[in-house]
């Protein structure tokens, strides 16, 4: 009954000229806090992230492993011994080792097939708790109309920043490590939005403004278009429909941006929001102006604007490009394919698959850029059909990139990589990466290396043989590779590594890579069934001399599985506190690494 009164007195409370005049005081306040704080989070994880990388290039691997020789050198080997290290660094290692398995490798359900880490979960909770904070201080008793207002404010005002983050050239990632900022500042936004226009729509109207405004009537398009997009965002609806999706999600974002610059202009807010139209803006005419750059200038008139295609197995087909081009291994760019998609501004992304440069470690200015894509639906299905009607030969591709910040695997003493599927389009690089710097004698800490690859048939042996016979032979002391390719589908037939796809190495080649035991470069073993992760990846660990990386790219029971493997046994926090090797854990996802 009290409480009934207490709400009746607040709604018969004249909201006065000066109540206004301190609200709008209050609002500006809090925006500027807000972005304060921004600024803080954004240096604090930008110096975490540059001393994370000068400790990992300077530490990992450089103390962990010791080489032993004999008394007389010319009748003893050198042999590689494990480094203890004392207490406090096995303690420390431990305690990082619990800090990652919590807040990085347990995964927490957040809808159907849909996983999200400890520190994702915490972060966009801190970052929505500390904007709600800011929302409803000096609201007198959440008085709707001192945050009504606040609400659509703070939101408009971190617009240009959501928008930075979505840019394909999105520095503030690059410099933070923070993939997960844009969803947690997209979401933040949304919420805002939708807390200022209900308490718009249970209040009163400021005098000579109604619902029927031109710049109301702006105002509620735009909300409902960001509400469609972020409802069509959803997991289950954009692996579903992504064609569909990424044209209408382009559509709704600017609907949603004009109805809101129309929205907040008439009301003297039109600066948090052209700014984003600006963001927007740049970043097209940078991707278009690179695009041209890399697709129609410096090349022969045959590569311009133009791909090789060809099928590789009934579900696979390499698209190459001949470019002049620069790239990490692991990073992805997207491909735009004007004859083959419903729109001609379409593009998809899509893991390189190949190295810069030669195995050899011989450079050309132009580069082979080889995407291996997996035919599924949409425009995979329809490339597909193109391919199998027209068969090898040339199509009207345009190439934009490279994005994507991939792991340095030379610091690490042992790698392991893991692939399903498709996924061996970014794994297959960092392993020819390795291989090359061990083939010219480079700088590298890696002593093994482990590929791993589960596919369904056999039918992509024939260009995996034809890329490994070409790269084992390469490998030198004291790098030892080790690959492993599993047949998970039952109705295939026993297989053996097709050892006369190497007729192009010499006989000597063949004994040192495909018979002796001691060879660097081992032939792959064929195993018919799943790979048992968490044995493979314990055994490695074990073994190891030094710090461990383990790189996956699957299907999500594959990536889930490697999280929780690496969470027991000789990675868990206590093997590690006994002198077991750190390991670090990439997973690749749509393109983006998240460690």
């Amino acid at each position: 009954m009290a409480t009934h009164h207490l709400h009746q007195a607040r709604a018969a409370t004249p909201f006065t000229a000066a109540d206004r005049a301190l609200r709008s005081k209050k609002d500006h306040d809090a925006v500027r806090d807000i972005w304060l704080l921004l600024a803080s989070v954004l240096a604090f994880f930008t110096v975490v992230n540059v001393v994370r990388k000068v400790y990992a290039k300077f530490s990992i691997g450089r103390s962990a492993v010791t080489e032993v020789s004999g008394s007389d050198p010319e009748k003893s080997e050198t042999v590689a011994q494990r480094q203890p290290g004392s207490r406090l660094h096995r303690l420390c290692s431990a305690l990082a080792t619990a800090f990652r398995i919590v807040v990085f490798r347990l995964p927490v359900p957040i809808g159907p097939n849909a996983f999200a880490s400890v520190s994702e979960l915490t972060f966009i909770f801190v970052y929505i708790a500390a904007n709600l904070l800011w929302l409803f201080i000096d609201t007198r008793r959440l008085n709707v109309n001192f945050y009504k207002s606040r609400a659509g404010i703070m939101a408009s005002a971190q617009l240009p920043l959501v928008v930075a983050l979505a840019s394909k050239n999105n520095v503030i990632s690059w410099m933070t490590g923070l993939n997960v900022l844009h969803r947690a500042a997209g979401r933040t936004m949304f919420l805002l939005l939708w807390i200022h226009t209900i308490g718009r729509a249970v209040t009163t109207l400021p005098p000579k403004v109604s619902f029927d405004d031109y710049f109301m009537e702006a105002g509620i398009v735009g909300i409902g278009a960001l509400t469609a997009g972020v409802f069509l965002s959803l997991n289950i609806f954009r692996q579903a429909l992504f064609e569909f999706f990424f044209v209408t999600h382009f559509v709704l974002m600017l609907i949603f941006l004009i109805g809101g610059y129309i929205h907040l202009h008439e009301q003297g807010y039109g600066s948090y929001v052209w700014p984003a139209l600006l963001v927007w803006g740049v970043d097209r005419v940078f991707r278009t102006i690179r695009l041209v750059w890399h697709n129609l200038f410096r090349l022969d008139e045959s590569a311009k604007g133009q791909a090789q295609v060809e099928l590789l197995a009934s579900d696979t087909i390499r698209l190459t490009f001949r470019r002049k081009f620069h790239w990490k291994p692991g990073q992805h760019a997207y491909i735009s394919l004007p004859k083959i998609s419903k729109l001609p501004s379409e593009s998809h992304p899509f893991t390189i698959a190949s190295i810069p440069g030669n195995i050899d470690g011989t450079e050309s200015q132009e580069q082979d850029v080889v995407f291996l894509i997996r035919s599924r639906g949409g425009l995979t299905r329809r490339l597909k059909e193109f391919t199998d009607k027209s068969g090898t030969g040339s199509v009207a591709a345009y190439i934009d990139g490279p994005y994507g910040c991939p792991p340095d695997l030379h610091q690490y003493t042992t790698c392991v990589l893991v692939a399903g599927g498709s996924g061996i389009s970014y794994t297959l690089p960092l392993l020819l990466d390795l291989i090359r710097r061990s083939a010219i004698g480079g700088s590298s800490e890696v002593r093994r290396v482990v590929f791993i690859w589960a596919v369904r048939g056999d039918g992509q042996l024939p260009w995996i043989t034809e890329a490994l016979s070409k790269a084992l032979p390469l490998v030198k002391h004291p790098l030892v590779v080790e690959t492993r390719i599993y047949i998970t589908g039952t109705d295939v037939p026993p297989t053996t590594w097709p050892a006369e796809s190497s007729n192009s190495i010499s006989k000597s080649e063949k004994d040192q890579v495909f018979v002796e035991p001691e060879s660097t470069g081992n032939t792959p073993r064929i195993h018919h069934g799943r790979p048992n992760i968490a044995s493979l990846l314990h055994d490695e660990i074990s073994a190891s001399l030094g710090s461990v990386s383990v790189d996956v790219a699957g299907p999500g029971a594959m990536t889930a599985s490697v999280r929780e493997a690496l969470t027991t046994g000789a990675a868990s926090p206590g093997a590690v506190l006994k002198g077991s090797p750190s390991v670090t854990l990439h997973v690749e996802t749509f393109g983006m690494v998240r460690a």
